[in-house]
């Protein structure tokens, strides 16, 4: 669809907001793509005139234009909050269709080959969250299943461990993953849909690796028990621990170029992943949490830039049950490799940042560089941030 020729005229018409830290408030604007040339204009509908006129902007692409995504525009985080007119909204919503999914805690252990396999179907995510949520949230997640035999099994096995809520966005999306998960009994969906989430990853009705809304309505009901939005709801609380463990960044273009899944499947072969979010960073965000590297890295910008051009996903890393003496921050470390990846493909071709960089600064993944910083890293993402 992306490849199809646009009249230079035709425009896609958004509505978005930029909080401005240095006004200390929220800023609404008409934002315009052409999809002829990919250019963007920005027009200040509180102060009535142009804030950008018409300019190519190499970051900003037509499959990143749906509401509820956050897309990067010379730095400033604009969130697009919904379609300016019909057009607009007729064009998109044939290839932008959300949808709310669960990793279960069955299919926790393949959280890497579930991700990859959702990149692999074209889908986005768009939100995500590791989460324990209360036994009355997962009641009303299944307020479907209400009188079936199953359900205290169903609720028992979702409590039994923390859980990943996601929200995904694709073509067809809420059809398409429930084709991707499978039957709901995993032991009939290894009969039948053999290549199926629940039949690879699931063992049976209960503990089936993957949940996902049957409809819009659910899909956007369950969104707003772990995605609230408004100032007096609250998420399930994260599930950081913020002891004995170490911070993991994985960076926006490693997200972009679909390598998610396989940094986790690395991860996991090494570590346990005992907290993981979602984020998309502002220009102050990123600058308070990388202040120990001014004056410090060259050319600071591109490297503050490296954490804002897209969502990023914090993760806490910790050893795995039964070895709980390991230095995780050393180890980790380790397997991150060195910051520069051109030097980490040539003396540690194995490790994160040599596997999966691409230069200087886009290297894939941040880890924390003292041992006395893990917790406050943590903090500020899994605490400040969470907030």
């Amino acid at each position: 669809m992306c490849s199809q020729e646009y009249d230079y005229n035709f425009k896609l018409a958004f509505q978005t907001e930029w909080y401005d830290p240095v006004a200390q408030n929220k800023r609404t604007f008409l934002m315009s793509f052409y999809p002829g040339d990919s250019t963007v204009e920005l027009y200040d509908i509180n102060q009535r005139k142009m804030f950008l006129r018409r300019s190519l902007y190499d970051g900003l692409r037509l499959k990143d234009l749906f509401v509820g995504n956050t897309v990067t525009i010379y730095d400033r985080l604009v969130k697009i909050t919904e379609y300016n007119d019909n057009t607009t909204r007729n064009f998109i919503g044939k290839w932008k269709q959300h949808t709310f999914a669960l990793i279960k805690p069955s299919g926790m252990p393949h959280l890497g080959e579930i991700f990859s396999e959702i990149y692999a179907a074209n889908y986005t995510i768009e939100r995500l969250r590791m989460c324990t949520p209360s036994r009355t949230e997962i009641l009303n997640l299944y307020e479907n299943l209400t009188g079936n035999p199953q359900l205290p099994f169903i609720v028992e096995h979702m409590c039994s461990a923390p859980i990943v809520a996601l929200e995904l966005v694709g073509e067809d999306a809420i059809n398409g993953w429930r084709k991707m998960m499978g039957p709901a009994d995993s032991q009939e969906a290894k009969k039948t849909a053999p290549g199926s989430l629940r039949a690879r990853f699931g063992y049976d009705l209960a503990s089936n690796a993957v949940h996902g809304a049957e409809d819009h309505e659910q899909a956007t009901k369950s969104a707003c028990y772990f995605f609230p939005q408004g100032i007096d709801r609250k998420p399930p609380p994260n599930t950081a621990r913020i002891n004995n463990s170490t911070c993991c960044i994985i960076k926006p273009h490693a997200i972009d170029e679909g390598k998610l899944g396989t940094i986790v499947n690395v991860i996991l072969k090494n570590f346990a992943i005992t907290a993981m979010q979602m984020f998309y960073m502002t220009p102050t965000n990123v600058e308070e949490f990388l202040e120990v590297y001014r004056g410090v890295i060259s050319n600071y910008h591109s490297f503050l830039h490296s954490f804002m051009s897209g969502p990023c996903f914090a993760i806490e890393i910790s050893a795995k049950e039964g070895d709980p003496k390991r230095d995780v921050h050393g180890e980790f470390r380790k397997l991150c490799g060195p910051m520069d990846c051109d030097v980490a493909k040539n003396i540690r071709p194995n490790s994160l940042r040599g596997m999966f960089g691409k230069e200087r600064y886009l290297n894939a993944v941040h880890c924390t560089d003292l041992a006395e910083d893990c917790e406050q890293e943590l903090e500020y993402f899994f605490k400040i941030l969470d907030e």
